[in-house]
């Protein structure tokens, strides 16, 4: 791995985890429990950075870390996307049984690109060639990421102008349109990670200008979710007094 990739990555590992355990702590104390589903994504993701980064702090250039460690992050950050899937479910559609199953949908793509990836020794999953289970895991990675993205957008659109959002899990406008956004994020950076190994693939070397792009997409939604959850006072203040959406 790059070293400003690596050094990127773990900030991002740093920052998700730090997040999931004070969002964990808080959402003890509040009644939606999406607020919890989320802090278990991001404990789980963190995890999966963990899992991931530390063995690769011990390792020359770039020599591969054991596929316990790469397949292991990538259980962890399967189990992330389901939390995710149903985040997204429990705040935008509750009542709605497809939801459900997309849920379920989540689950089970990831474990074919799990699978698949395991079958041809593709640890670190990177092979978006020959590998059988990397579409699938892509296509794990992405959806709930587009999901979150379009429900937050549509819904932000759809209550223009209005104070209130009914039957919404309680969520302020401003924090239902920050998590559009997230989501926006969420899924370019598959896309942009999709680029990254294809460059890879064909060339035998990563692209620099993706590393960092890559690196941005990580931090930079982790640092709005940050925000989502614990705005600052003064932030806090002025959305309250509305003269923030």
């Amino acid at each position: 791995m790059e070293q400003s990739a690596y050094l990127m990555e773990s900030l991002a590992g740093v920052i998700c985890l730090a997040l999931g355990v004070r969002l964990y702590w808080c959402s003890q104390r509040s009644v939606r429990f999406s607020d919890r589903l989320m802090a278990i994504a991001l404990l789980i993701w963190g995890a999966g950075y963990a899992a991931y980064d530390i063995p690769y702090a011990f390792v020359d250039g770039n020599e591969r870390i054991s596929p316990v460690f790469s397949y292991g992050s990538t259980l962890l950050f399967n189990l992330g996307n389901v939390a995710l899937a149903w985040f997204v479910k429990e705040v935008f559609r509750r009542r709605e049984n497809w939801a459900g199953w997309a849920v379920v949908a989540t689950a089970i793509v990831s474990l074919l690109g799990a699978t698949g990836s395991a079958w041809v020794g593709d640890w670190e999953q990177i092979d978006l060639l020959d590998n059988p289970g990397y579409w699938p895991q892509t296509l794990a990675n992405l959806l709930p990421a587009l999901w979150l993205g379009v429900e937050g957008l549509r819904l932000f659109a759809r209550t223009r102008g209005r104070a209130a959002l009914d039957g919404v899990d309680a969520l302020p406008r401003r924090q239902i349109l920050m998590l559009g956004l997230i989501g926006v994020f969420w899924a370019v950076l598959e896309a942009v990670i999709s680029a990254q190994d294809f460059i890879f693939i064909e060339e035998g070397h990563w692209s620099q200008v993706l590393a960092i792009v890559t690196g941005a997409l990580e931090i930079f939604p982790y640092l709005m979710l940050w925000w989502t959850y614990f705005p600052p006072d003064a932030d806090r203040r002025r959305v309250a007094s509305g003269s923030t959406a």
